[in-house]
């Protein structure tokens, strides 16, 4: 049970330093006089620094282990949030999220790994509870900054507050109670080198465009409704209905899942948040408690999915982990690009419909995609 919670306290932290920007966008464009694509930076470079790093899982897991890898990421994310303390400047505020985000990156590695080493057998179930604690931080940095925000001495600590969360999980982690199993990793020549496999290819890119919708959204939804006269309370509100929402479709769409054949439920979370992306698209004064719900369950569902559809293909933990480092690798490089992308379409047409629609279209690429995952052939697909 320790474990669990030590997982769900972990996943807590992997969010915030991205959702914490989106309320205060607008704050942030006049104060440090960036452009809408200059802000989108700051979800873009922490995505790409996960992925980055998760191409060099395998090097940076053996080199560290479980125990102290874990610490660095915490360590390496505090000292990004920290950052923040300082009046803000574009080019402080983009470093910022290079180091946090490199922290970020070092979590994302290793917990997978760690999941499957420590509950093969609950694999789904744990899984979706740390992506639903991942989530539930999303919602955490949304809601609660502009809180932060009037109840500190100047705006932009609220930015910083994040630190503590890191804090006080790092001192947790290395608790009596914390046993950490070490990594159980192969000669260096029997490690899986997933550059080799076209599944491994195939997984990164599906991942990358699972994952574009969700980055995508939480750069620009708070400024989206900022535009319709929202103040940033209301508009990090909606962020954060969008994240408990992905809980709620993080915890329950993997738990239906009780087969390997993942992908009748990632069907169903794929048509979800396209649902929602087209009311955001055509209709966004109707109902946007509606479609940001929409959008979160079906982004909250497939991610989990995805990952676990990434680890049934392997039986061994450590050559599992690697192939989803990997996929994390390509995913999250290419998803980086959605919120610059999307910020270009809005310096552009001057507003933002044009991103919304691009995300119907990733889904209709995916639903296309997802008819490939046949768990009876993932035997023959890694065979050296």
């Amino acid at each position: 049970m320790f474990g669990l919670a030590l997982l769900v306290l972990l996943g807590l932290n992997l969010r915030p330093l991205l959702t914490s920007i989106g309320p205060l966008t607008d704050e942030l464009i006049v104060a440090t006089g960036a452009s809408f694509s200059s802000i989108s930076l700051l979800t873009t470079l922490p995505i790409l620094m996960i992925g980055v790093l998760a191409l060099f899982a395998g090097r940076l897991t053996m080199a560290l282990g479980y125990k102290r890898g874990i610490t660095l990421g915490l360590v390496i994310l505090t000292a990004g949030l920290l950052l923040r303390v300082i009046p803000p400047t574009i080019e402080l505020l983009l470093f910022s999220a290079l180091i946090g985000g490199f922290g970020i990156a070092l979590l994302h590695i290793i917990i997978p790994e760690l999941t499957k080493h420590r509950y093969l057998h609950r694999l789904g179930m744990v899984t979706g509870l740390w992506s639903a604690a991942l989530m539930g931080g999303a919602a955490l940095g949304a809601v609660l900054t502009p809180w932060f925000a009037e109840q500190l001495p100047e705006r932009f600590y609220s930015l910083a507050a994040w630190a503590v969360l890191a804090i006080l999980t790092l001192i947790i982690w290395w608790a009596p109670q914390n046993r950490v199993p070490l990594a159980n990793i192969p000669p260096r020549d029997q490690l899986l080198k997933a550059v080799r496999y076209p599944r491994a290819w195939f997984l990164g890119a599906y991942f990358a465009l699972v994952n574009a919708g969700y980055a995508g959204f939480i750069a620009w939804i708070a400024p989206f409704y900022g535009e319709f006269g929202w103040p940033a309370q209301q508009s990090g509100n909606l962020l954060a209905l969008f994240s408990l929402v992905q809980v709620a479709g993080a915890l329950i769409l993997p738990a239906l899942s009780h087969s390997q054949d993942r992908r009748p439920w990632l069907i169903v979370a794929v048509l979800t948040q396209m649902v929602g992306f087209a009311g955001l698209s055509f209709w966004p004064e109707y109902s946007p408690w509606l479609w940001s719900a929409l959008c979160g369950f079906g982004l909250g569902g497939a991610f989990p999915l995805c990952i676990v559809m990434a680890l049934d293909h392997l039986d061994n933990p450590v050559q599992a982990g690697r192939l989803v480092s990997f996929m994390q690798g390509i995913g999250f490089m290419f998803a980086s690009l959605m919120p610059l992308l999307t910020g270009w379409f809005r310096d552009v047409s001057g507003d933002y419909s044009l991103g919304w629609q691009l995300h119907i279209a990733v889904g209709l690429v995916i639903l296309v995609f997802t008819l490939r995952f046949n768990p009876s052939h993932y035997a023959s697909l890694f065979k050296r």
